[in-house]
């Protein structure tokens, strides 16, 4: 997402756009015509469109190897960073985005107790195009004083048009909030946007892949979903929206408190994430806790729902060849269904824990990068009603290797091979299952 290399702020030519006539000003205007101001503010007038400039994104410590994973986050920093170039006040409309398109081939081996027929049909192999395309748009108005108010909108596209659009993403918007703040001192930031990362998946697993379920489906309904401090991290697929105030006391200290509050899965939910990171650019530490409580909107609807959280990471950056990092996290969560009365399905663990490698030539001209990541999760409910010393247990293991070159510093080639297993032991039905999932995809992205 960012450039190779961040480089200081340098003016752009203004170009000069005329603003529509201000109503309700003093003095009486001829007919036709519109009542002038004393004098018109030239921050008002400048107007500047321009391409997201390195300096755009910020690394005051280093984010990661140049185009590896790390790279393309920022760790909490603000971003775009669109401070004034002159010392004078500013307004300006930057344009950025990026697209990819896959094509993966996926294979499902079911096994376990249960019907040989049945387990044959859910046998499957597919081969799979997705793609998606996110226009950003990002008007900034930066003041002498280090002050700036900020508006984003990120427009997407689908390549996919018969697909449910949950698989794709779901939402046409990506972000859509306003911010107000001061660089590298405090923001504001209300609207649609995730929150901090702390759970790193490495080179592959990317979001928005069928690479990234794993070996689901098959003999049960039981969804398997990692859990890296994220039930409040994501864009809600509801109408909930974000709030979040930032903190940065120091260059390498950073702090966000996010709450949200909307409907969530048809429940009103309100919720709280604050997440600290501590970056000295070689080394960061990130962790934080979150809580999400959802009620039943009819009137006597006794649904009661409670996500709670609590997550960390460790990463190392060793330039120019070597990052890694270990994440672990759990989260609970408690519900009452509509008629008052305990879900025990609905109520369960989940713990997850992983890490990932990558390497680089360190060749800024011709890049090659190479990742590995491995990815467990265990899910535990409280359904013990039929056999009270047992539950229901499941788990997930999710492994990948990559490897990546990229062209001219924009245009990136990724391959992917996955592996995943999935094992489900449940006693209603009483059913003990495992299913593989093999899988390889090719991606091209273009970064802009």
């Amino acid at each position: 997402m960012a450039p190779p290399s961040t480089a200081a702020p340098t003016p752009a030519t203004p170009i000069p756009v005329e603003p529509p006539p201000p109503p309700g000003t003093a003095g009486t205007p001829r007919a036709g015509e519109w009542a002038k101001p004393d004098a018109e503010p030239s921050a008002i007038t400048d107007v500047q469109v321009q391409r997201l400039p390195a300096y755009a994104y910020p690394a005051p410590q280093t984010r990661g190897l140049p185009f590896g994973s790390l790279w393309l986050t920022f760790h909490g920093l603000q971003w775009p960073y669109m401070p004034t170039v002159n010392g004078d006040q500013r307004f300006v409309v930057g344009v950025s985005g990026w697209g990819w398109l896959d094509t993966a081939y996926q294979k499902f081996g079911p096994w376990g107790m249960g019907d040989e027929s049945t387990l044959a049909q859910t046998r499957y192999k597919y081969l799979r195009e997705q793609g998606r395309f996110l226009l950003r748009i990002t008007p900034t108005y930066a003041f002498s004083d280090g002050l700036f108010i900020q508006g984003q909108v990120e427009l997407v596209g689908t390549l996919d048009q018969t697909a449910n659009r949950a698989e794709l993403g779901g939402a046409d918007t990506d972000d859509l909030f306003l911010r107000v703040g001061k660089w590298n001192s405090w923001d504001f930031q209300v609207g649609r946007f995730e929150g901090w990362e702390v759970f790193h998946l490495g080179m592959g697993l990317d979001q928005n892949t069928f690479e990234r379920g794993g070996a689901v489906g098959g003999l049960t309904n039981f969804g398997i979903s990692f859990y890296g401090l994220t039930d409040n991290q994501f864009r809600q697929a509801g109408s909930a929206g974000n709030a979040a105030i930032h903190l940065y006391p120091l260059p390498y200290l950073r702090f966000e408190l996010l709450g949200m509050a909307g409907t969530v899965n048809g429940n009103n939910a309100y919720a709280a994430r604050p997440v600290g990171i501590l970056d000295f650019g070689w080394v960061k530490l990130k962790g934080g806790v979150e809580y999400q409580h959802q009620t039943g909107q009819p009137i006597g609807d006794q649904t009661d729902v409670k996500l709670k959280g609590v997550g960390g990471a460790l990463q190392f950056v060793l330039l120019p060849h070597l990052e890694f990092g270990l994440n672990a996290a759990q989260g609970t969560v408690e519900s009452i269904n509509g008629i008052g009365s305990a879900d025990l399905k609905g109520s369960f663990t989940r713990t997850s824990f992983g890490g990932f490698l990558n390497v680089s030539n360190g060749n800024l001209k011709h890049p090659v990068l190479f990742g590995v990541g491995s990815l467990f999760t265990k899910t535990e409910d409280q359904n013990n009603i039929i056999a009270p010393d047992h539950v229901d247990e499941y788990w997930m293991y999710q492994g990948f290797i990559a490897a990546q070159y990229v062209l001219r510093g924009q245009f990136f080639i990724k391959l992917v091979g996955a592996f995943s297993r999935g094992h489900w032991a449940t006693n209603d039905p009483a059913i003990v299952f495992d299913n593989e999932m093999y899988s390889v995809r090719l991606r091209f992205a273009f970064y802009f």
